[in-house]
């Protein structure tokens, strides 16, 4: 399993998010942020560690656990609904745009637009943002 640092270091680069940004956006203390990433908290706190999940836009079980631990059997129904509906939409914007990704990235896309959906009660997929993920993707 990846550790936390380098899991929040790498969710921290992809969405060009730094300490400051996560400090201003959840009101934690710059250096609780640098201490984690630093590897030197050795045991955070749920509740900080569910603020910098939300600051960048993941769930605390995507920081948490590496994604090949995640089952699909693990998956609730609607959660598979959601999924289906980030991938349904997520294609079809791509075609209709006439975008092209590597399978890599269009994958990553689908985690991120499936996490975003998960957000919602109940679970929904917001075209919008969609388009603004693919958008910078494609630079």
């Amino acid at each position: 399993m990846a550790s936390l640092q380098i899991k929040i270091s790498e969710l921290m680069a992809q969405k060009k998010i730094n300490a400051v940004d996560i400090e201003k956006e959840t009101g934690l203390n710059r250096n609780t942020v640098y201490s984690i990433i630093a590897g030197n908290s050795k045991n955070p706190s749920a509740h900080n560690l569910q603020l910098i999940a939300q600051a960048l836009g993941v769930t605390l079980e995507s920081i948490l656990i590496d994604e090949e631990e995640i089952q699909i059997s693990s998956l609730s129904d609607e959660q598979m609904k959601a999924f289906a509906d980030a991938t349904s939409s997520t294609i079809n914007i791509i075609i209709a745009r006439g975008l092209n990704f590597p399978l890599n990235k269009l994958i990553s896309i689908i985690k991120e637009v499936y996490q975003y959906a998960l957000k919602a009660n109940p679970p929904s997929v917001d075209d919008r943002f969609v388009d603004w993920l693919l958008d910078k993707y494609k630079n």
